[in-house]
């Protein structure tokens, strides 16, 4: 039996370097702007996220699709025909039923080749905090964790990430369903900031509110001294929807707060997620 390759869909966001030294592949995901479909691979090939936003702020209207088991059994074909095992890191069941079609695949792939293995994890995260497995995915790897045991260990892990965010754009929460209109024009006249983090099953959970950017980083700041392993080894990731300037406020906020917090990294939402949050939006994922 061959090695093994690592996935993850690209409503994860990881930095650059493993992307690009090919440590991971991205599953690419479909979304439409106007009408129109766009594939986001994560590569040049695909939209870039920078002009993903500049529709965002557009106010163009965006749907995500989901993937369907037969889209995952054509892409993950290749490899298990070819002998690799693949260990898939995939975006929350409590926000998209992907998870379920790539069990799906999986299950029909076990007669199809025997010999190889598609394990598939419920992230019950997205974006950041996906990322943080990642890298936990790829270390464990490197390290010489087989598949399996790598599947088991971020089956626990992934208990240990969380993430806070506040939604600046009320319309897209609305334009998603999540609130009502007269909620939408009330917040959105007095600049009220949604506050959300993740329940433990992987579905959104509005936290609270605040008004105005500076103090919604600041709850969030909060936050992540009540949650955070404030001496915790691993990075913590920064997403933001091409927003750097908040997103370097909330980074020197953090480090104020813990000078012993670590890395920071940044990266900008994936237009997965951000069709959802709209502009603005800041996220902060970590380890507890």
């Amino acid at each position: 039996m061959k090695d093994y390759l690592l996935f993850m869909d690209v409503s994860g966001d990881v930095a650059r370097e493993y992307i690009d030294d090919n440590k991971v592949k991205l599953v690419p995901m479909e979304f439409i702007i106007n009408g129109t479909a766009h594939e986001y691979t994560g590569e040049a090939n695909g939209l870039n996220v920078l002009d993903f936003y500049k529709q965002v702020k557009a106010r163009a209207d965006i749907k995500t699709t989901q993937i369907t088991p037969a889209v995952y059994e054509e892409y993950f074909d290749k490899y298990l025909k070819d002998g690799y095992s693949v260990l898939y890191l995939c975006l929350s069941s409590g926000l998209s039923s992907t998870y379920n079609s790539a069990c799906t695949a999986a299950e029909n792939f076990k007669q199809k080749y025997p010999d190889a293995e598609m394990l598939v994890i419920d992230s019950l995260r997205a974006e950041g905090a996906m990322g943080m497995m990642c890298e936990k995915m790829i270390a464990n790897k490197e390290n010489g964790m087989s598949a399996r045991d790598n599947y088991y260990d971020l089956e626990v892990f992934k208990y240990k990430i969380d993430a806070c965010c506040y939604v600046d754009d009320l319309n897209a929460l609305l334009h998603g369903g999540r609130i009502s209109k007269s909620t939408a024009v009330i917040g959105s006249l007095f600049d009220i900031k949604p506050l959300i983090t993740f329940t433990p099953d992987g579905k959104l959970r509005n936290w609270g509110k605040q008004r105005g950017v500076k103090m919604s980083i600041k709850k969030l700041v909060e936050f992540y001294l009540a949650n955070a392993d404030l001496n915790s080894p691993y990075p913590l990731y920064i997403c933001h929807a091409d927003e750097e300037t908040n997103a370097k406020e909330l980074a020197e906020k953090v480090k104020e707060a813990n000078p012993n917090c670590g890395e920071i990294k940044f990266t900008l939402i994936s237009p997965i997620i951000g069709a959802h949050l709209g502009p603005g939006a800041l996220i902060l994922n970590f380890a507890k």
